[in-house]
């Protein structure tokens, strides 16, 4: 009875070094990833709207009247232009910059800009009043007049562009006008003297007429006789 029962034991305890032998190996469990980060979009939005912006600056000239946005501006540009599809992120804020600082250039050289082109345009003005351009050419007078007057309106609505350009064709049309009322007045002038010369001129012949004759002994009437 106690050999059957050790032969029972050691077969029971083959039957576990079996079991556990042929026990598939535990995997690990897997670790979570961390979330993947979402890839950046080239900021084409922006690099339209910044070259947009520095186009209508250039156009205008607008860059010498605020120097230091002007440049601040066109090096974030390149800057977003250079880093654009290497570092989205990088590019979208240079550009981003780059648009805050034209704005900042408009809102700064815009009002000087047109505050010259007003100043030029009115001394062309005062020229071809000073000439009475307004009557001596009338028409071409009253069409750059026109274009003064809706220059000032644009101004005050804050359309550059359209007040610029305004103020120039009123400008080059004050200076036509001018030039061709002093030349009228020149020509007028002109006229007046070739007259009062062939007056002078036809009293010394009248002159000396009268006094060949008065030389000769005729007498000399009033009334020619």
């Amino acid at each position: 009875m106690r050999k059957i029962m050790q032969l029972a034991a050691a077969a029971g305890a083959l039957c576990l070094v079996i079991s556990c032998a042929s026990a598939p190996p535990q995997k690990p469990a897997p670790q979570p990833q961390p979330p993947q980060q979402p890839v950046a979009g080239a900021p084409d939005a922006e690099l339209s709207q910044a070259k947009s912006l520095q186009q209508r600056v250039d156009a205008l000239g607008l860059g010498t009247y605020a120097p230091d946005d002007y440049a601040a501006a066109n090096k974030d540009l390149a800057a977003g232009q250079d880093s654009y599809g290497k570092d989205n992120v990088a590019s979208k804020k240079s550009l981003q910059a780059a648009i805050t600082e034209y704005n900042s250039v408009l809102s700064k050289g815009g009002p000087l800009y047109l505050a010259k082109a007003q100043q030029d345009t009115e001394a062309s003005k005062k020229s071809a009043d000073d000439l009475k351009a307004s009557v001596a050419v009338k028409d071409d007078y009253g069409t750059a007049n026109d274009a003064y007057n809706r220059a000032l309106k644009e101004k005050d609505s804050g359309d550059i562009e359209s007040s610029g350009k305004d103020f120039a064709q009123a400008r080059d049309g004050f200076d036509a006008v001018a030039k061709t009322a002093q030349q009228k007045k020149d020509a007028a002038l002109q006229a007046m003297k070739d007259a009062q010369d062939n007056k002078t001129a036809s009293e010394k012949k009248a002159a000396d007429a009268d006094k060949a004759l008065k030389d000769e002994g005729f007498a000399v009437t009033g009334g020619g006789q």
